[in-house]
């Protein structure tokens, strides 16, 4: 394929008002082209609604095992939970998890349950991705797999990490990356042994996630225009997915809405305004890049091998 082709997923649907205020609008803009829903904190009439306003955008599963409640009763998921029936922040989950101490079971149970909801009110899974990549931590990447099958979603974000540019020095780029970011070595290893064992378990995904983070000579920048078109003017042949979070801040929140967002504060109010202005599709348009959905990779298949499923042990993936 000499094509480029470029995924905009807008992650966390359901995570404030705001968020969902904010997807819409980088919607009406036309400049995202998937969404990820929390089927745990999402309205779904408004899932809904946004899937009738918007039919050609393809929805995603966002698994969430980091905020708010589970949909199953607390005590169906023990592993996963804190005393008051809340789900553990990502750090402890995450401990929790490299220790053996996540229950593959509990994770299918709860996981199953929250794509079969959105299921449940008519809507249409295409893919399915993670709340703070928790799929890829020990005890959860089975989990996930069994989740794919049963419920025939077989689409999946691949983190299968991919530096670019090509040509040039290309090795001794490679090198220097690394002595910048050493922490990173086993990281995005660990990315590219679960990117395999999710693809001979029979799921399909783009060719990779795109991100500044993954540049070899990331430019200055003055905000994620500036970070996008660096990736975009780089961009390799192939289906890729740049992941967004834009946020609607002039949406009133309260204490619970500023902890869910987390850092990502100003950064998603700055993305959508980028994704809302007048730059980012001519940007794409400049540089030969089509805007696609997840819908256009072809879905997986299922794979006769279970054992080629991840394990529950697999090593915690960690972040690009």
């Amino acid at each position: 394929m000499t094509a480029r082709r470029l995924i905009v997923n807008a992650d966390d649907f359901g995570l404030t008002a705001g968020v969902d205020q904010g997807i819409a609008r980088a919607l009406g803009a036309g400049a995202v082209t998937s969404v990820s829903v929390m089927a745990n904190l999402a309205d779904p009439a408004a899932v809904a609604a946004l899937a009738a306003a918007h039919p050609d955008v393809s929805l995603g599963a966002h698994l969430n095992l980091t905020t708010g409640r589970p949909l199953r009763p607390a005590h169906e998921v023990p592993s996963l939970v804190d005393a008051w029936g809340e789900f553990l922040p990502l750090a402890v989950l995450t401990r929790r998890a490299l220790a053996g101490r996540v229950r593959p079971a509990h994770a299918a149970r709860e996981l199953g349950a929250q794509v079969a909801h959105l299921a449940s009110h008519g809507i249409r899974v295409d893919h399915l991705d993670s709340h703070e990549h928790v799929h890829l931590l020990p005890g959860i990447t089975a989990a996930v797999v069994d989740v794919a099958r049963r419920s025939n979603v077989l689409r999946l974000r691949c983190h299968r990490p991919r530096l670019f540019p090509a040509g040039g020095r290309r090795a001794a780029a490679i090198a220097r990356y690394y002595a910048a970011h050493p922490r990173r070595i086993v990281s995005h290893a660990v990315k590219r042994v679960l990117a395999a064992r999710f693809r001979r378990a029979g799921l399909a995904g783009p060719d990779g996630v795109v991100s500044p983070a993954l540049l070899l000579s990331p430019p200055p920048t003055t905000g994620p225009l500036d970070a996008w078109a660096a990736v975009i003017r780089s961009l390799p042949p192939g289906t890729w997915e740049l992941v967004v979070h834009p946020a609607d801040l002039d949406v009133p929140r309260d204490a619970q809405d500023t902890a869910r967002l987390g850092e990502l504060v100003e950064p998603r109010a700055a993305e959508l305004a980028a994704l809302e202005g007048p730059f980012f599709r001519p940007l794409l348009a400049a540089h030969d890049v089509t805007l696609v959905s997840f819908a256009a990779v072809p879905s997986g298949h299922l794979a006769r091998d279970v054992r080629a499923a991840p394990r529950a042990g697999e090593a915690h993936a960690g972040r690009a």
